[in-house]
């Protein structure tokens, strides 16, 4: 097909107010009478609470509320029912520095901050752990009233592991770990709450699942979700740290409605750091056996996951590392084992990657230990072991279209592999292949979005869409997609979305499912809005239909034996409202024809549907004497089906290979007897535009036969094989190998002189 809008780079429609300063964040909303409110916070990792006296604080001048505890709703609350463990403030005990104990709305921000410090709280200290494999312990002190801290497991098996270890001629085992990550969004966590008079919720907040989270908060307060509305504003950034709801909003909404008067919360960047939960840290026992000829014949995993405190996104990460772990590469016998456990320590929620790259950093870096031991060159290895269009994988997944191959020769040929891998010196270069998923998953029983389009009298074309635009370019990817049906230029259509009153139901921005999911009905959309306008004009100029095209904004026919005619758009409107006395307005809808399949033993990994390959290569060079690792370039070869933005994928691989960058060796949060102490961007360090490697993308497209067009979602993907990428390109410098991230100076340092030592 030839694309006339697609494969563009078309500047994003809020690119001007964005730049300008124009556009309008949830942080920079006013409205009269608004309160602000403020969260008194656990100072401590496990406590529990003897008494609170808060009467200093509502005599305070300008405090209009004081809550705890006892003035809230207290249903219990997780992204799961079944795993709630929450409630919106703190009963009897605290589980970590942060917990939510008790709330204050004010006149002003120093008044309320004021406020806060006269709530006096008396705590009876309680033993603490703070690492998940002490946590599992017999003795461990129990977060929980349960009978442990593992909070969930997952269990699962293709084949015959244990045998086929036993046959395999090479078998490498190692530990890994990764650590807790923040995400650190330019835009901290916020909201805004107000009651109107008839008695209904308007939440106005920075959320990637406006949807989802309405029926969240109606289900904490205990209310109908007719009675809640939510409207997000622009986003400055998400990466999965808003998509399940934070307590912020249920208390600024009980404080709202206590007062009569709107109430915004809003994190410091300290409370951002602390509270806003983080990429789930992992442990990770990993085991690869492989045949004399390079065939991979078996992997296992032991996966521990810090939980944090409470229940989050906790058991959806371990089910989808674990499909991401057996679908990686056709291995016939596999075994993941994964447990989740409470530590008291802030909680984890989903992170871009979702599992995905912890387990990837695991696997990958393995995989080179492995060829090491097989004198086989890595990239080599990886190529006889790749995943091939129209596959059936031993656990089921079955995949349509791959690019693993064309990723991994595209990537080797622009780096120059042979010649670079053979470099002299403290210079090298590390490959790491990744796949994900491309459209989300079969995760919910629903799983469907409409959208709609209507046409103005004059001509102007409105797509109302779900898709949560969270900075990532959502809705001008949603009007590419309709302009290339409609032969309109994107910039020439409206999208209207982010508001639950207008916006059909949709699950949220994640897994890289916007693209798949609300692309598919923002085309079925269009197209219903195409056989609309091509039947009217088939009808004022009395062609047939076929043959008339859309195209520059304008109906064109051209008859055999006749003159080509032009007909614009707004003629074409003017006629139907003024002639056939009615307006276009059509609705699109996907629906995934199939649910989730969990009870499937052996074919779980069914619940994706579409898969993105990507191979990366990092160059890098190490400094024997200070242990610092520079990553001098990365080369990203990301498949895309097709795409649907040039300059969006490749601003959305860059900015994975930032993140991942960053995730491989500085992010790290540090604590304290469970207190963060590198709350801020001094101390938490993230890249700067000095430490950014040079970056070349390379789009590979194959297509998808259910995306729109062909294409799939990559928002997520590039950042999967940047951290063992890094690693691999460390060995292959300095002959360390890097077990846990990020990779420090102090461990490069320490592994160069026990190496030189002969240890």
């Amino acid at each position: 097909m030839k694309r006339k809008i697609l494969g563009k780079g078309y500047p994003r429609l809020d690119a001007l107010e964005k730049v300008t300063g124009a556009a309008q964040y949830t942080v920079d909303l006013k409205m009269p009478g608004l309160l602000y409110g403020m969260i008194l916070r656990s100072p401590i990792a496990h406590a529990r609470i003897k008494a609170i006296d808060i009467s200093k604080a509502q005599a305070l001048k300008g405090v209009h509320a004081v809550v705890t505890a006892k003035d809230v709703p207290l249903n219990i609350f997780s992204f799961y029912q079944w795993a709630a463990d929450k409630t919106m403030l703190a009963t009897d005990k605290v589980r970590y520095v942060g917990d939510e104990v008790a709330a204050v709305c004010a006149v002003d921000k120093d008044t309320a901050a004021r406020a806060i410090e006269l709530i006096e709280v008396e705590y009876e200290t309680l033993p603490a752990v703070f690492d998940a494999e002490e946590a599992m312990s017999p003795d461990a002190t129990l977060l929980h009233e349960r009978e442990s801290n593992v909070c969930f497991e997952v269990d699962r098996v293709v084949g015959d592991p244990d045998k086929a270890f036993a046959e395999c001629d090479y078998v490498c085992e190692e530990r890994y770990a990764t650590d807790k990550v923040c995400h650190c969004c330019l835009e901290v966590s916020n909201c805004i709450a107000k009651w109107d008079q008839s008695g209904r919720l308007t939440v106005w907040t920075n959320t990637q699942a406006p949807h989802t989270q309405r029926q969240e908060v109606a289900r904490i307060l205990g209310i109908s979700t007719k009675k809640v509305r939510f409207i997000s504003s622009h986003m400055g950034g998400g990466f999965g740290s808003k998509l399940v709801l934070d307590m912020k909003t249920p208390i600024a909404a009980v404080l709202s409605k206590m007062t009569g008067r709107p109430v915004r919360i809003q994190n410091s960047r300290s409370e951002e750091f602390c509270t806003a939960k983080t990429r789930y840290g992992y442990t990770m026992y990993v085991k690869t056996g492989a045949k004399k000829d390079g065939r991979l014949w078996a992997r296992e995993i032991k996966v521990i996951a810090d939980c944090g405190a409470y229940q989050d996104k906790g058991p959806a990460t371990l089910n989808f590392s674990n499909m991401m772990f057996a679908a990686h590469y056709n291995i016939p016998n596999v075994r993941y084992t994964g447990k989740l456990v409470y530590t008291n320590k802030q909680m984890g929620t989903a992170f871009r990657g979702f599992g995905n790259n912890q387990i990837a950093f695991a696997c990958e870096s393995q995989l080179d230990s492995l060829a090491a031991k097989m004198d086989m060159d890595p990239l080599e290895f990886r190529m006889k072991n790749a995943n091939k269009p129209g596959e059936k994988m031993h656990s089921g997944a079955e995949i349509p279209t791959c690019g693993m191959s064309e990723c991994m020769e595209s990537a080797a040929k622009a780096v120059d592999w042979n010649q670079k891998r053979n470099q002299k010196g403290l210079r090298g270069i590390g490959v790491a292949n990744s796949l994900h998923t491309a459209q989300g998953g079969r995760y919910y029983a629903y799983a469907a979005t409409d959208s709609f389009i209507k046409i103005a009298e004059d001509g102007m074309i409105t797509l109302i869409t779900p898709a949560a635009e969270m900075g990532q370019g959502i809705h001008s990817a949603m009007a590419q997609i309709v302009g290339e049906e409609l032969g309109i230029p994107p910039t020439e259509i409206n999208v209207i979305g982010s508001d639950t009153d207008l916006t059909p139901y949709d699950l949220g921005s994640w897994g890289s499912r916007g693209t798949f999911v609300c692309g598919n009905a923002a085309l079925a959309a269009a197209r219903e809005a195409k056989k609309e306008l091509i039947g009217i004009a088939s009808e004022m100029l009395e062609v047939k239909s076929e043959f008339i095209k859309l195209e520059d904004g304008q109906a064109v026919a051209k008859a055999p034996g006749s003159p080509e005619v032009i007909l614009p758009m707004a003629e074409i409107m003017d006629y139907t409202m003024n002639k056939r006395k009615a307006p276009i307005s059509v609705r699109g809808q996907w629906a995934d024809d199939m649910g989730p399949d969990w009870d499937v033993p052996k074919e779980w990994t069914k619940n994706v549907r579409s898969w993105a390959f990507g191979t990366q290569i990092a160059e890098v060079e190490v400094d024997e004497e200070t242990g610092e690792v520079k990553v001098l370039k990365v080369i990203a070869a990301q498949e895309s089906g097709i795409t649907i933005n040039q300059k969006m994928a490749e601003g959305q691989i860059e900015g994975s290979v930032v993140q991942g960058v960053g995730y491989a060796l500085t992010e790290k949060q540090v604590l304290a007897e469970g207190k963060v102490v590198n709350d801020g961007f001094i101390d938490y360090k993230i890249l700067s535009s000095e430490d950014i490697p040079e970056i070349e993308t390379i789009l590979v497209e194959t297509g998808d036969p259910e995306g729109p067009f062909g294409a799939k979602g990559l928002g997520e993907a590039g950042l999967v094989p940047t951290a063992p990428a890094i690693a691999n390109a460390i060995y292959n410098a300095c002959g360390v190998r890097c077990y846990e991230l990020p990779i420090t100076r102090e461990f490069i340092l320490k592994s160069l002189k026990e190496k030189k030592a002969g240890k």
